[in-house]
């Protein structure tokens, strides 16, 4: 069983996950803010219309979930999320060339607003609220 794994004292976590529909164009995405301690303190989503692939709406799922953390004022965030490509993708040395660069470019250069910012994968089930959220909003 997959569970959350709490952040070191003084970071926050952040999990975002995307929810999306092919046939409406429509992706949902969800995030979620805890401490060390497992209390939420923030979490919202968003709908996003005309994103015509998972990649694009995983990418737009981290973008938007860095930038909540970035508005609340968070130092040390470690952003989580259950796509591997895009977690790689940002954590790469290499030069991004897939269709979430121009996404992968912002992340970047939003972690300027943090003190320290990491990313990494999870599987879904280590995010299930953000999960639950993101299924939430796309019926």
């Amino acid at each position: 069983m997959i569970c959350w794994n709490p952040p070191p004292m003084g970071w926050v976590k952040l999990n975002v996950v995307s929810g999306f529909s092919i046939a409406r164009q429509k992706a949902v995405s969800g995030s979620i803010i805890k401490n060390e301690e497992g209390n939420i303190l923030g979490s919202g989503f968003r709908v996003h219309h005309l994103v015509g692939t998972v990649a694009l709406a995983e990418a737009i799922a981290l973008l938007h979930g860095v930038q909540f953390a970035s508005e609340m004022g968070f130092r040390y965030v470690i952003a989580e999320s259950d796509s591997r490509l895009v977690i790689n993708n940002i954590n790469s040395k290499e030069d991004d060339y897939s269709e979430t660069r121009p996404l992968t470019w912002d992340l970047k250069a939003l972690t300027r607003n943090f003190s320290e910012c990491r990313f990494q994968f999870v599987a879904r089930e280590g995010s299930s609220v953000a999960h639950a959220m993101a299924e939430e909003g796309l019926p």
